[in-house]
Parts: C-alpha cells; sequence; structure tokens
C-alpha cells in the first residue's frame, strides 16, 4: 500500500511537470501583439481624424468629472448629452443622485442652475454672468468643449510632417486656433496629446485616452483639458456613440 501511495504521488509530481512545461513553451511561443510602427507620413492621421469628425455627432454616458484650480479639488459625476455643433445637457448629482447642477445649452442659448444655491440664469450666452466656482466652466469654455468633446477642430485642419529631429508619432496640427503639437496613437492614429497653439502665452494641453470601439466608431472614453492653471478630466463610465436624443432634452429652459 506504501509503495502504491509513493507511486502515486510521484505520478501526481511527473503530470503536472509535464503540464507546467508545456504551458511555459505555450507562452513562449504565444504569438505577441505588436504595436503598429509609427509613420512619418501625415496624410493617415489626417484623414482619420476626418474621418471621426464626420461621423462622431452625439454622445450619452455617464461621466465622471475632476476639477482641479488655485480654488483646491473638486469632482462630481453626472449624465451628459452633447450634439455636435452646439447642444449640450449636462446634469450633475450628488449624494443619492440628489440634483445639483443642471445645464443646457443650444446655440447661442442657455440654461444652468446650482441647486445648492438657488442661483440660476437663461439667456444669451454672452450675457451669461458666469458659473459657481465649483463649475468652473465659462461661455468661452463651452464653445471650445465642443468642438473637443467630439475632436472636431475648428477651421481646415492641417497634419504637418514632424519637425526635424522629432520622433515618430509627433506632428505639427494647423488649424483656426493655431498650430499645435500633437501626437498620436499610432495603433488608432488619432491624437493622444495636443499642446498649443504655439507662440500663445495662454497655451492648452488636450489629452485624450482609453480608445474604444463604440457603435463601429474608436472613440475617446477619457479627455485631459489644462488651461492656465485649471486642470480637468472627463472620464465616461457609460458611453453611447451618436444614440438617438430627442430635441426636447436641449432646450434651455430649467425644468421645476
Amino acid at each position: 500500500m506504501k509503495s502504491y501511495s509513493a507511486f502515486s504521488r510521484l505520478l501526481k509530481h511527473a503530470v503536472a511537470g509535464v503540464l507546467l512545461l508545456l504551458l511555459f513553451q505555450a507562452c513562449v511561443h504565444a504569438p505577441k501583439v505588436k504595436k503598429k510602427p509609427c509613420n512619418d507620413d501625415p496624410a493617415p492621421y489626417q484623414q482619420a481624424l476626418l474621418n471621426l469628425s464626420s461621423k462622431y455627432k452625439s454622445l450619452a454616458g455617464k461621466v465622471k468629472v475632476q476639477v482641479e484650480s488655485r480654488d483646491g479639488k473638486v469632482s462630481f459625476t453626472g449624465d451628459l448629452y452633447a450634439q455636435s455643433p452646439g447642444k449640450l445637457h449636462f446634469d450633475i448629482f450628488g449624494f443619492l443622485h440628489r440634483p445639483r447642477f443642471i445645464l443646457i445649452k443650444n446655440g447661442d442659448s442657455i440654461a444652468w442652475k446650482d441647486f445648492d444655491s438657488g442661483r440660476s440664469y437663461t439667456g444669451p450666452l454672452e450675457a451669461c454672468p458666469g458659473f459657481p466656482v465649483k463649475f468652473p466652466f465659462s461661455p468661452s469654455f463651452l464653445r471650445d468643449f465642443m468642438r473637443i468633446l467630439f475632436l472636431d477642430f475648428p477651421g481646415h485642419v492641417r497634419v504637418l510632417p514632424p519637425e526635424k529631429g522629432e520622433e515618430p508619432c509627433r506632428f505639427l496640427m494647423m488649424c483656426r486656433w493655431g498650430i499645435f503639437d500633437m501626437t498620436v496613437d499610432s495603433s488608432v492614429g488619432l491624437p493622444v496629446l495636443l499642446e498649443g497653439p504655439q507662440g500663445e502665452s495662454a497655451r492648452f494641453r488636450l489629452s485624450y485616452g482609453n480608445y474604444a470601439p463604440v457603435s463601429s466608431l474608436v472613440v475617446p472614453r477619457r479627455y485631459g483639458i489644462a488651461i492656465r492653471d485649471v486642470r480637468m478630466t472627463f472620464e465616461f463610465k457609460t458611453l453611447k456613440v451618436n444614440p438617438p436624443v430627442s430635441e426636447k432634452v436641449f432646450v434651455p429652459v430649467i425644468p421645476r
């Protein structure tokens, strides 16, 4: 009986050893996913940007926002609906889904309400008195934010070859905002970092990340925006691309 038990244990160890060896060989010889090499030719990246901005027209999702500035740090979650070029609806919630802030923009009209203070505004975007400090938006930022959201950069975008001595996947992007340094993710052919405009003291930095296919389009799920001393991060927990959104959602009237 003892010899049988010893033989049984020996057999188990031998089988385990063979399985480990096979697993090791499988790992060693498994095909590795190779990152697509960078291309010095800017044409494919310019085309990828144009293709995305021409097809990416609306979105809906749950988003987490983090804001850092001289006034401190704040984070909040909410439901965001947007439609290119100028329609936005943002509901921000607090504990137990309590409404804290609502913002509705439709073209040059806007309505917002801060439920904590009771302050509100409805009227032309240009006459908007500004938002509470904890929500550091502004009329000019909202206009740019819509373009940032859909990677719809103003003017006739031209992607220029990298300057001499620069690494591949780094280009210059020229648009109506100015000339930007652009870093591209070669695997999706779309930007992950934009810095500029060149020669301007008020430069800003845009970052895009967590690219993923959603409804046949590869889109970012994470946005970073840094302007002067304000840094904002928008991270979508859920995201729908080009969903049907009722026009009632974008009527700039605060619901009672």
